[in-house]
């Protein structure tokens, strides 16, 4: 058994290159540039001498081999020896003396600008007032002298009369316009000023019978706020229905019928887009316009926010259908297929589109098509029971990542846990199936888990996506509860109906990397993704990753109905898919530029640690691993075939044989309640206890509180006690040892601390002092397992400490996470030296 050495923490180093130093000539050596001066982006570096440098050949800045150029050849005029000229140009001598380098100080705006912060706080007042039209005498269109309305949508500081600012703003609807009183600014709507805004028509064309908005009175929200417009309807010869009247103007009704609100398709854009990279809730959306409008409170606008979200809800789902073609089916849209408006990914293999239509799973290369899918649920996406299916059915449920809930009611029924809620949640969270490789989620593979993570919604997701993908050769699934789940797989199949029974080719099932670890260690060894062939470094984490771009949303889908939650989450799951889409090509070429350097490594290493093993054992571990590979029903050539020692194993077994002692009567009569093997386990483990208190006790500095002092010392003391009760049991099993003691003078003084009290176990005082073979072997034993649990201790904490020092070089920013990671290594570094001294001590 061999001790692993620790990592070195990780230095810094300059980066690899060469230095140049160029001799700079100077007809008159007394006008040297200053040492700032001299430093240039090459990092050359000058020296100075005197002479005739005509001679000297050109050096060229920027070549890659320096070895072709114009080597500098000492010469005599340089008034250096060879030698030292070569330390100088190396630059690994000290007694040339040169300049400091001056600090350069680069330019800083924020500086620069709280030097003037008073001239900008003068420009912002002036701007606010007339401006550059503070000489203005007319109006700026036609000299009309009664002037005195701007506009700071147009960001035009000309004033303008009553008629020319209407002119000009004949297609603004929602422009601010403000009027000067003599001190200041007054906001002026548009409506006020007598504007009125034609819709069905060409900006500037007059509608022969126009008709009044309902009630004369029509809201219209955009970017800069909420704005009570005049606006007339077109009644003439081509009359169009009114809400499409408003979509010409790129305005969307709130009703389909009478409208009177009416959202700007920018704000809507603007609110989306805000929405995918903020997550910013309508809420929080509105009542952001509603203070730009007025911050006051005082002229506050009406209130919108309820014609707001369902607008947004149906511009979502226009724009949802439109961008998916749609609009050019002659069907239109309720002839649209299920999951036809999802983003699908581009570089999964899908028949008919990127592989053939039929591929045979037993050809050789049937592998290049394998789909990887994961299996996740996430119980953030809560949803409470505030509405019901047929209050809210959703718009988009079963044409884009959301099933459609009558078809996950119909492949639930007869599952009567599916029938509890709880009070407050018609849905506990959210089962998703997603691309491992490419992290998209997969079409019509979301599901609301009624009650918890269970098999039926589960199994829904996943057998829709291997209906989807038809025709693939091979599927790897991984889930965290693979082991379980995969299980009875195809006899529920075989209950659900004809509608969830595709047909599954090749498949495995593998747990993700990072859960792998709390399963059992049959599962570790079955399940392991590093162990399948065609798996690469696919960890099988990609539906946790996924979840990030919805967990933003989550406090405000939990309180939205059933319809509503559905497509807002598909509206953020079709953005997360469009991205990872259009980045796939850079993100390729980097894990191909990653991989193939790498790949080249790791053959070579695999061949170097092939040619270090015996033949014979390579080629029989190559047909157990090939074997494996074809046949999952064969032993597993990863697995541990020999059993690990541990302590905690060693002493069950210990305490088994004197139980079977016991039974055959091979204990013969009893010295003591605690048998010799039971006195030895004690044994190491009080030894054990003593170790860890003593490096507590060094661990102690001069500047120690008194708990820290204290705690110690009530650990020595509980110690001491249960050493002196171990005392009396190790004298009746070995009776040799009461001599050692008296003779041991030392040892029995009171002053002596617990943790040096000697234990004379039978390694100890053998050959000298003669001890049951029992004893001997049992203490022997429970060494060897104790060495087992050592190794793997240092081990873990050697693989932990790699990983402290990789994520303080990349993670670590402030310097609050400096200490933080400085701590966390000291306290790794200690825990690996002490597992190693206790480990030489066992060696011993």
């Amino acid at each position: 058994m061999a001790v692993l050495c620790n990592p070195k923490p990780k230095v810094k180093r300059r980066r690899v290159g060469w230095n140049s130093h160029s001799i700079e000539l100077y007809a008159d050596m007394t006008d040297i540039p200053p040492a700032h001066r001299r430093h240039h982006h090459h990092s050359w570096s000058f020296t100075t001498a005197t002479g005739n440098f005509q001679d000297l050949p050109d050096f060229i800045p920027g070549s890659d081999d320096i070895e072709d150029q114009d080597s500098f050849t000492p010469h005599e005029e340089y008034h250096l020896d060879p030698d030292a000229y070569a330390l100088a140009i190396a630059g690994d001598i000290d007694d040339i003396a040169t300049a400091p380098r001056q600090r350069i100080y680069t330019y800083n705006p924020l500086l620069t600008f709280s030097s003037r912060i008073d001239e900008y706080i003068a420009e912002s007042l002036r701007r606010e007032g007339r401006g550059d039209a503070i000489s203005q005498n007319s109006c700026s269109a036609c000299e009309d002298t009664n002037f005195c309305f701007h506009c700071i949508t147009c960001r035009d500081a000309r004033l303008f009369c009553h008629i020319c600012i209407i002119s000009l703003h004949t297609a603004c609807l929602t422009h601010v316009i403000q009027s000067w009183n003599g001190n200041y600014f007054d906001k002026v709507p548009l409506c006020k000023l007598g504007m009125r805004y034609q819709v069905g028509h060409l900006a500037g064309e007059v509608c022969l019978h126009p008709q009044p908005a309902f009630g004369n009175h029509f809201t219209i929200i955009d970017t800069n706020g909420i704005h009570d417009v005049a606006l007339d309807f077109c009644s003439c010869m081509q009359k169009r229905p009114f809400a499409m009247q408003l979509q010409g103007s790129w305005l969307f009704p709130a009703t389909d019928t009478q409208p009177r609100t009416a959202v700007m398709t920018t704000a809507l854009e603007q609110f989306q887009m805000l929405t995918f990279m903020g997550k910013i809730s309508a809420y929080e959306y509105y009542h952001s316009l509603v203070c730009l409008t007025d911050n006051t409170g005082i002229m506050a606008p009406s209130d919108n926010f309820d014609a707001f979200i369902r607008v947004v809800r149906e511009w979502s789902f226009i724009h949802l259908l439109k961008r998916a073609g749609i609009g050019n089916d002659r069907g239109g849209w309720k002839a649209a297929e299920p999951g036809s408006c999802a983003v699908e990914c581009l570089a999964c293999p899908c028949p008919g589109v990127n592989i053939p239509d039929s591929v045979d799973p037993d050809s050789p290369h049937a592998w290049e098509h394998t789909l990887y899918v994961g299996m996740d649920a996430n119980f953030r996406l809560e949803r409470f029971n505030v509405s019901s299916e047929e209050k809210d059915p959703g718009l988009s449920k079963g044409l884009a990542y959301f099933m459609d809930t009558k078809t996950n009611h119909e492949a639930a029924k007869g599952d009567k846990r599916g029938l509890i809620r709880t009070r407050d949640l018609a849905a506990s969270g959210v089962g998703s199936v997603v691309c491992t490789h490419h992290e998209l989620k997969l079409p019509l593979c979301t599901v609301d888990l009624r009650v918890g993570e269970t098999q039926v919604e589960m199994d829904f997701g996943y057998l829709t996506a291997v209906k989807h993908f038809a025709g693939v050769p091979h599927i790897v699934t991984s889930y965290d509860i693979a082991c379980q789940w995969s299980i009875n797989l195809e006899e529920r199949i075989n209950i659900y109906g004809d509608f969830m029974q595709p047909k599954i080719p090749k498949k495995v099932y593998l747990v993700p990397k990072f859960h792998l670890p709390g399963h059992i260690k049959d599962c570790q060894e079955k399940y392991c993704m590093s162990f399948h062939i065609h798996v690469g470094e696919n960890d099988g984490e990609a539906p946790e990753r996924s979840w990030a771009i919805s967990n933003g949303v989550a406090a405000s889908t939990r309180e939205m109905g059933p319809g509503h939650q559905c497509e807002k989450l598909d509206q953020h799951f079709g953005d997360f898919n469009w991205h990872k889409n259009v980045s796939q090509g850079d993100m390729l070429l980097c894990k191909i530029k990653d991989a193939v350097p790498k790949a080249s490594d790791h053959e070579d290493q695999f061949e170097h640690f092939s040619a270090s093993l015996p033949q014979s054992d390579v080629v029989k571990w190559t047909k157990m691993v090939e074997d494996w590979e074809v046949d999952r029903n064969k032993p597993n050539p990863f697995a541990q075939m020999v059993a690990s020692k541990t302590e905690a194993m060693m002493r069950l077994q210990l305490a088994r044989e004197d139980t079977q002692d016991e039974l055959v009567g091979l204990d013969g009569d009893a010295l003591h309640t605690m048998s010799p093997k039971g006195m030895i386990s004690q044994g190491i483990q009080l030894e054990s206890s003593q170790r860890r208190i003593s490096c507590l006790n060094k661990e102690l500095g001069v500047h120690s509180t008194d708990l820290q002092r204290a705690q110690i010392l009530e650990k020595s003391n509980r110690l001491r006690r249960s050493v002196e009760l171990w005392f009396v049991i190790q004298e009746v099993h070995m009776p040799t040892v009461r001599t050692l003691r008296i003779q041991d003078n030392q040892g029995n003084h009171p002053s002596c601390p617990a943790y040096s009290l000697p234990l004379y176990l039978p390694s100890s005082i053998l050959p000298a002092h003669p001890c049951d073979k029992t004893m001997v072997c049992a203490k022997s034993r429970l060494w060897i397992a104790q060495g087992y649990d050592l190794l793997h201790t240092i081990r873990s904490q050697l693989l932990s400490l790699s990983k402290a020092y990789k994520d303080g070089d990349t993670n670590v920013l402030t310097q609050k996470e400096r200490l933080k990671s400085h701590k966390t290594t000291q306290d790794l570094n200690a825990r690996i030296t002490q597992a190693k001294q206790y480990y030489c001590d066992v060696q011993k």
